[in-house]
């Protein structure tokens, strides 16, 4: 993942708080150690985040995330990382980015009857043409929509619809429950 929730594409680490530049004055940070026992060690190469990372990454940062909710839990984490391998082995380059695996998990975890709405909190929708930051605005009733903040197409379509349906197709092609979601019923979205 990029921006706020960034974590190290290889490991799933944590990103360092302290800056380091490049030689064109970016600002990038170095994966720190996390607090498990059986802890990756990040080999200190340094990094923004990605928008694919690896499996094993996303596994971590799920554990990292689901020990600052909850006490750890081997079963889910079971789930999980077997959910983590099936997304991957059908996501394709329309809906392999962190964030669609990242819905897709907690969908499946929310149909077997887990709490996932922590999960909201280390997630960022962005935009799905040019991974750019949204810009929200209420619409009639409850309702939000997101627009790319970069304007990076001629069309001022709602980017979480989009989000919305990457995310089910995902779904649909990795879980055997598939034929039974549709974009408008997510539980994180």
């Amino acid at each position: 993942m990029k921006g706020t929730y960034a974590f190290c594409p290889k490991s799933g680490a944590p990103l360092s708080d302290e800056r380091h530049y490049d030689e064109y004055g970016r600002v990038t940070h170095h994966p720190t150690r996390d607090r498990h026992e059986g802890a990756t060690r990040p080999d200190g190469e340094l990094t923004t985040g990605a928008m694919r990372s690896s499996r094993v990454a996303l596994f971590n940062h799920f554990r990292n995330c689901h020990r600052r909710h909850h006490d750890a839990d081997e079963e889910l984490y079971s789930k999980v990382a077997l959910s983590f391998v099936r997304l991957k082995r059908t996501a394709s380059s329309r809906t392999g980015w962190d964030l669609y695996l990242w819905y897709a998990v907690g969908e499946r975890l929310a149909r077997v009857g887990y709490d996932v709405e922590w999960m909201n909190s280390h997630v960022e929708p962005r935009c799905p043409d040019c991974a750019g930051d949204l810009r929200y605005e209420s619409e009639v009733g409850d309702g939000v929509a997101a627009y790319c903040a970069v304007g990076c197409t001629e069309t001022n379509a709602d980017r979480l619809e989009e989000i919305r349906h990457r995310v089910a197709e995902l779904y649909r092609r990795a879980f055997e429950d598939a034929d039974r979601i549709e974009s408008d019923e997510l539980r994180l979205l």
